[in-house]
């Protein structure tokens, strides 16, 4: 294992981008997040002799912007290929990549064809590799039940998944580039098997998210017909240790089954005020599109109050939330039970005592009267994030309190 070396990890900024970084740093290396935010571009070519000079080892965790066939292979054709000249050329010992398990199986899709043309560049290139397949993430949950939602149904194969989470994927490719190059390819996965509908019932479960999920064996996966081969890995991956039950325990907020009337009548406000999230935040997103947010200070829109007249002194107050590119909170308190439902972009949220999260749309957060709020921004330095929270509160109290 390599020690204090400089490696230099594009998509930097990304979900496991942004994870992959902190592992290194935290072993002593010496480590560049590089991103079009940085001035890397590896589609125009931008930055990277310079980012790459003096670099042992690079890590690609890029995606694609646009899934759109043509544009998805556009990218990581031309994305590939200036920068394996740029590794080349700098003399880098070691190039990692992160692809998809099953990208061979799943060729109906342009995206997979597309992540295939970039591990085929990276074969024939004549740099020492290492290829890492990984599992679909924990993460991207919602975004599976998102894609198959009709109303208030979902529906869903049963296909057998070994999803991973983002954590143990960014920690299998730590490892990876400072070992040895393999020069061909190692699957990764999570510790356990699930069927696809069942892991969106957990999913839903633990979030309180009342769309009932319905087994379907003409579903597709975003658009694809899959079996139990097509989404787990062949004999022998690397496994991480994060159990999908773990994950949900650290990043959707349990859900209190009513102990009585009164408990009851909160849990049913609650689950009213998200439930309408999506028809006023829509409508609000289409009415602010004109207005414009200036600088890095987060915009906070009021959308919508209710007295809660069961509980004297207490209100409810949706408000809207938009992060201009890098946005970040200050550390704050709202002495409320927040509930957060991310509309666009990537948010990172950390409550005192608790776990980082990245979220993605269709994730949610849930944050207490007690918690002081920690870490508060846009995962992004160049797109911006909305999201939706809304606060059960005591009436006229402020939303928001400063923490020193």
């Amino acid at each position: 294992m390599k020690t204090n070396i400089k490696i230099v990890v594009i998509g930097g900024t990304g979900l496991i981008g942004t994870k992959l970084v902190n592992n290194l740093r935290q072993q002593g290396h010496n480590v560049v997040a590089a991103s079009p935010s940085s001035g890397v571009n590896t589609v125009t070519g931008e930055g990277l002799a310079k980012s790459l000079s003096g670099a042992q080892v690079v890590v690609d965790v890029a995606n694609a912007p646009s899934w759109e066939d043509k544009a998805v292979l556009d990218f990581f054709e031309t994305s590939s290929r200036n920068l394996l000249a740029a590794v080349a050329a700098a003399g880098v010992k070691h190039h990692v990549a992160l692809s998809v398990v099953g990208t061979d199986r799943l060729l109906a899709s342009g995206y997979f064809r597309a992540k295939m043309a970039q591990e085929k560049l990276i074969k024939t290139a004549q740099i020492p590799y290492t290829i890492v397949r990984a599992t679909q993430f924990f993460e991207f949950t919602g975004g599976i039940a998102k894609e198959a939602t009709e109303g208030a149904t979902v529906r869903l194969p049963s296909a057998l998944m070994q999803p991973i989470a983002a954590d143990d994927v960014a920690a299998a490719l730590a490892d990876v580039a400072v070992n040895k190059p393999m020069n061909g390819t190692l699957e990764i996965a999570g510790p356990e098997q699930i069927r696809q509908d069942e892991l969106v019932r957990q999913f839903f479960g633990a979030s309180g998210d009342q769309r009932k999920v319905i087994t379907d064996a003409r579903a597709r996966y975003y658009g694809l017909d899959v079996n139990d081969q097509s989404l787990v890995p062949g004999t022998s991956p690397r496994l991480g240790t994060i159990r999908f039950s773990e994950w949900l325990s650290h990043n959707i907020p349990p859900q209190s089954a009513p102990t009585s009337n009164r408990s009851a009548k909160v849990a049913t406000i609650a689950a009213l005020l998200l439930c309408g999230i999506g028809v006023l935040a829509l409508s609000s997103r289409y009415a602010a599109a004109d207005d414009s947010t200036n600088g890095k200070e987060a915009k906070v829109t009021p959308l919508f109050s209710k007295d809660l007249t069961d509980f004297p002194g207490k209100e409810g107050l949706m408000c809207m939330i938009e992060y201009p590119p890098g946005s970040t909170d200050p550390i704050h308190r709202h002495n409320a039970h927040g509930f957060i439902y991310v509309l666009e972009g990537s948010i990172v949220m950390q409550v005192k005592g608790g776990k980082e999260v990245t979220l993605t749309p269709g994730q949610t957060f849930y944050e207490g009267p007690e918690d002081v709020h920690v870490i508060g921004r846009n995962a992004s330095q160049t797109k911006p994030a909305k999201f939706v929270v809304v606060f059960l509160k005591n009436k006229g109290a402020p939303v928001l309190e400063p923490v020193k």
